[in-house]
This record gives structure tokens, sequence and C-alpha cells, in this order.
């Protein structure tokens, strides 16, 4: 991946996770946690990358490390967002 890339990448999840944070602790709601760990292990995969490629475990990129455990954020975040959402049409019929 080109640098400008990541950098406009880090920038975009750094973006949401300060809008997300925000909305979580004014609304107080649990939803927004999903949200705001996914986009900071993002933030966190994309700075590791951008500054420290040459950390490695177990011959692995820390930052894909950190970027494999975003997609479980990621895919939690999901599943709640449809279950939200499902939840609020069947209160609503």
């Amino acid at each position: 991946m080109s640098t400008p890339l990541a950098s406009a990448l880090l920038v975009l999840f750094l973006a949401h996770l300060g809008g997300f944070a925000w909305l979580g602790a004014r609304r107080r709601e649990w939803y927004y946690l999903a949200l705001v760990v996914t986009f900071a292990l993002l933030s966190a995969s994309f700075g590791l990358m951008l500054f420290t490629p040459e950390w490695h475990a177990d011959g692995t990129p820390v930052y894909l490390w950190v970027r494999y455990a975003a997609w479980a954020s990621a895919a939690l975040s999901i599943s709640w967002t449809a279950a939200r959402r499902l939840g609020r049409r069947r209160a609503g019929d």
C-alpha cells in the first residue's frame, strides 16, 4: 500500500474514532464501544504500518496482527448494528 493512501486512511480512521467516541460519550450507549474499538484498532494498524513496519511477531508484521483484531471487532460491530436495526424494526411493527 502506498504511503499517501495509508496516511489518508489513518486520518480517516482517526476522524471516525474521534466522532464515535464523542457520540458514545454523549449518548452513553454501549453500542458505540464496538465502533470505537474497531476504529482504534484500524488507526493503530495503519499507524504501525506507517511508523514501525519493521516490527514483527512470529514472522508477521505486528500491524497485520492488529488489523486481524480490527476485522474481528468490525464483525462484532456489524452484527451489533444489524441486531439493533432489526430490533427497532420489530419494535415499530
